[in-house]
This record gives structure tokens, C-alpha cells and sequence, in this order.
């Protein structure tokens, strides 16, 4: 049976926050938020664009499908939200669909996974016997951050 060697602990960086940061990234606001953002400098995608209104659309359509997917940062990365008629190829929109840089798709999880690591990182060092991770439990229930 499993025995835990130091005491849990909680950190505010799931998957809601990764969805924050692509919204911020979009809005073209993650500039004056360094900390939530990690970029020198950001895109204004969306921000002066028609399609500014749809970004609770955008945004939802990322967080169902582009986040869930992502795996390669040297890749493009696409968030299909509406219809083949919604074209602005100064917006890197073709089709009904947003084309993002994979490296920047990747910054918008870097802080969490920045977080999780130094995590597993304290959780050895805090242990009172030395251990090997064999079972990491990450919990993100309903969105509600744990």
C-alpha cells in the first residue's frame, strides 16, 4: 500500500489558467501581465479585428479542442470557431479557423507546467525518507482548481 512521505500541497495553475492565458494572449492584454503571460511581447490577434466579439467563442472552442490536443510546439496550431465565410488573412484566420504558432500555443502552459515540476521538485525535498515518483496524482475536478 502507497504511503505518503510529505504533505500534500495545492497550487492555483490548471487548466483554467492555461485557457486565461490564451484569452489574455488573444486580447492582446498579456503584454502589461508579464507574470501571467510569458512572452516579451505579445500578438494583437483579435484586438481591432471583427472578430473580437467572438472571442468567448475563440476561447471556448481552444479550450474544447486546441488545448486538449496540443503536443508539438514547432506546429501550428488551429482553433476551428466558425464558419468557412470568416476569413482575415491579416488575423491568420482561414475558413472559420485561427492559426496560432505552436510556440506560442506552448507559452500559454509553460507556467503551469513550470508549476507542476517545481512541485515534485519541493515534494522530494520536503520528504522525510527519500522517494521516487512512481505515482503523481494531478487533480484539475470541474475546472475547480485543487
Amino acid at each position: 500500500m502507497p504511503q505518503i512521505s510529505s504533505l500534500p500541497t495545492g497550487h492555483f495553475h490548471g487548466s483554467v489558467f492555461v485557457t486565461m492565458r490564451a484569452r489574455l494572449f488573444l486580447e492582446g492584454v498579456s503584454c502589461a501581465l508579464p507574470n501571467v503571460y510569458n512572452a516579451q511581447c505579445c500578438s494583437d490577434y483579435l484586438r481591432d479585428s471583427v472578430f473580437f466579439a467572438d472571442i468567448d467563442q475563440i476561447v471556448s472552442c481552444f479550450d474544447k479542442t486546441t488545448k486538449l490536443r496540443f503536443r508539438d510546439s514547432d506546429k501550428p496550431q488551429y482553433i476551428k470557431f466558425g464558419a468557412a465565410r470568416d476569413n482575415d488573412q491579416s488575423r491568420n484566420i482561414r475558413f472559420g479557423q485561427l492559426k496560432l504558432l505552436g510556440s506560442d500555443v506552448a507559452k500559454f502552459f509553460e507556467p503551469s507546467v513550470e508549476c507542476i515540476v517545481n512541485a515534485v521538485l519541493d515534494q522530494r525535498r520536503v520528504a522525510h525518507k527519500p522517494i521516487s515518483v512512481r505515482l503523481l496524482c494531478l487533480l484539475d475536478i470541474l475546472g475547480l482548481e485543487l
